[in-house]
This record gives C-alpha cells, structure tokens and sequence, in this order.
C-alpha cells in the first residue's frame, strides 16, 4: 500500500476509537515504515486542536526527537543486534504498564522486530494479545518471514510499497554487461565478470552514503556506536545486492521466456527485447532454463559471504549467452 493511503486507514480506525492491537508495517525500517510510524504516533500525541497531526506542536516534535515519556522505543542491542527478552521486559512491559504520564494513550515501538529471538518474541507476545487500555504497539521490519507466526498472526500487517528494483545508473550498466557481445571467449567473460564486481563495489559505497544521509535527516534521532553503523551498512548493501542479483535473474529469465514463446509484453526487459530474440535464438530450452538455475545458485553463493569477485566470474562462465 501506498503510505498516505495505509495512513489515512490507520486514522480512521484511531478516530473511531477502534485500532488493532498492534501494526506491522514491512517496510525500511528507517525510510518508510519509520515515517508511517511517526506519522501514526503523533496523531496519538498532537495537541493541536484539529487536523492532525499538525507536526509542529511539542507533541509531535516529542515524537519526531524520541523524547515523548509515554512512547517507548525498542531498538536491537548494539553489540549483539538481537531485541532481548530482558529489554521487553524491563524496557517495554514494565514501562507501558505504568499509567500514562499525559492521561492518554501509551505506545511501544519495536524497530527491528524481527530481531526478537524466540525468547523475547514470547514474553512479549502475551502483553501484545491482552494490551493495556489505550496502548498502541507498532512493530518494524523488513524481513517478516523471520518473525514466529503467533506474533504475525496477532498483528495487522501493512505492506508498504517497495518495488524491488536495482536503481540507476547501475541497473543499465548491469544490463549493458549482460547484452555485451564480448561474453564468447573464456577472457572475455572474466572481463565482464569484473565489470560487474566493479558495480558492486559502487553499490556498496552508495550504501555508506545512504546510511550517512538517512542518521543527518532521520526523523528519530538515535545514538549509536561503529558497530551498529558498520551493520546497518553491511545490512543496506545486502538489501541493494539483493536488487543486482534480482536483475541479473530477471535478464535470464527473459532468454528463458522468448525462447518459450512468450509475448514481448512479458519480457521485463524490454529495450533489448532484439537481442534477447538472437541470443534465444542460438540457445537451446535447457540451456535457458540451466542459465535461470545457475543465476539463482550465483544468489545462494553471495549469501555464502564467498567471494563475490569469484563467484561472479565461476557463473558467467558456466552460462550460456547464446553470443554469435
């Protein structure tokens, strides 16, 4: 959904006096789903007498610096990255079962929920299925395949939109390599194979930058130490490889296609459409479906944390690029 659209229903709900429980937003957890919840806290919080949030009371600008007494925030431990079952305890259960300093409503922020471990996904689970009165949780992550289903199940999940796809100039450059001629000869391969480490380590300095730029602009300020810093970097690179490696599929996934007939309005790549049809052309169906197979085990190799130099260099090889 898109975020003023999944905004406007929360607000609703709020106004009626009927919100759930508590709201899973998948999402960046510091883009996105982090500004929906800003959002939702300060129309909790705002003082303004209409229209809100107004976003410039004390009560929103509390929320926007972390500083609100009834809100309380849940971030993963610096050194380990993992929601404890003795910070839900002692920094979310204890706390939000207090009375609430303003008389209204009260709410818990975990960011990063599915950092919780199986322990504190179960201490906090009964708080979050009979929550005290007036006591909102949000829950933020980008990865709910790997939180416990009974959490899941005792949320109401939004889905933001986040259309995957590698962004410029990398993308073409990355489809530029994969349509190049020179993929023939042994030498060739491994100079494009190099090409495309090279983007990667493009990629991985943007990813740097981005973590700089989102800490000067966040909409929550929050200290931390070079240890989380290199993590969250580590973690926004894998999330932008993972969009590298979905275009390289999506590349053999259209040789694949064509050369099963498919309709042009299929092809996800349809600019070099001519080029994929003579590629296809030169290749056999298993040879296509064996370039799909391998695209997906280069994916499985890069989680390995192998070398992505090599890796890339042993897949190039092993595929057929139907190159005249």
């Amino acid at each position: 959904m898109r975020i003023d659209d999944t905004f406007a229903m929360v607000k609703r709900a709020l106004d009626a006096g009927r919100p759930a429980n508590g709201y899973l937003i998948v999402g960046p957890v510091r883009g996105l789903a982090m500004e929906l919840a800003v959002r939702i806290l300060q129309t909790l919080f705002c003082r303004a007498a209409a229209a809100k949030p107004c976003g410039a009371c004390d009560g929103c600008r509390h929320v926007t610096e972390r500083n609100e007494a009834d809100i309380h925030w849940i971030f993963p431990e610096k050194k380990s990255r993992v929601i404890s079952a003795e910070q839900i305890r002692e920094k979310l259960i204890h706390e939000i079962t207090q009375t609430a300093f303003s008389g209204g409503w009260k709410a818990g922020v975990l960011v990063g929920v599915d950092r919780l471990n199986e322990a504190s996904a179960n201490v906090f689970l009964k708080t979050l299925e009979e929550p005290p009165e007036r006591t909102l949780f949000l829950l933020l992550t980008d990865a709910p395949q790997q939180l416990l289903p009974t959490l899941v199940s005792r949320c109401q999940r939004i889905d933001l939109d986040t259309a995957r796809e590698l962004g410029e100039p990398w993308r073409s450059r990355v489809i530029e390599t994969l349509a190049s001629p020179l993929l023939k000869r042994p030498v060739e391969k491994q100079a494009m194979a190099g090409m495309l480490f090279g983007i990667l380590a493009e990629i991985k300095g943007k990813a740097q930058q981005l973590v700089e730029e989102e800490d000067a602009s966040s909409v929550v300020a929050e200290d931390e130490d070079d240890d989380v810093f290199t993590a969250r970097v580590s973690a926004r690179y894998r999330e932008m490889r993972t969009d590298f490696l979905l275009t390289v599929l999506r590349w053999f996934r259209d040789l694949l296609l064509v050369k099963s007939g498919g309709a042009d309005e299929l092809v996800y790549n349809r600019s070099q459409i001519e080029v994929l049809k003579a590629r296809s052309a030169r290749l056999s169906l298993a040879q296509t479906l064996y370039n799909v197979t391998a695209a997906e085990e280069l994916a499985r190799q890069m989680e390995r944390n192998l070398s992505e130099e090599n890796v890339l260099a042993y897949a190039l090889d092993r595929m057929n690029h139907g190159v005249a």
